[in-house]
């Protein structure tokens, strides 16, 4: 039972970061691409490390996927806030305008 759940995981991981890896591809501008391949990898990862924990459930298996779990969600909305903000500030404009651009007049001062 264990084994079954711990494959549809996987699977369901997989199938995730595959997502990501597609919307990548097809989305109109780095804006909305950041914001999939940050959230989509982050929850694939996690169903992946969890699987991975359910099928090897020795304490170092479960500490370490806790781990990379943490790192997963400590580092990629960091990453993706950092992708933005220098895609914002290099002047690239979205696909669709900003509903409401709250940085638009701390950028006008800085350049």
């Amino acid at each position: 039972m264990i084994t079954i759940l711990a494959s549809i995981l996987l699977l369901a991981g997989c199938f995730f970061c595959l997502l990501s890896a597609v919307g990548c591809l097809r989305m109109k501008d780095t804006y909305a691409r950041m914001h999939v391949a940050t959230k989509a990898v982050a929850f694939g990862g996690t169903m992946i490390v969890v699987s991975h924990a359910m099928i090897h459930p020795q304490p170092a298996s479960f500490i370490f996927g806790m781990l990379i779990i943490g790192f997963f969600y400590m580092t990629l909305p960091l990453a993706g806030h950092v992708l933005g903000r220098t895609t914002y500030r290099r002047g690239i404009e979205p696909a669709k305008p900003f509903v409401v651009d709250e940085s638009g007049d701390l950028l006008q001062r800085h350049r």
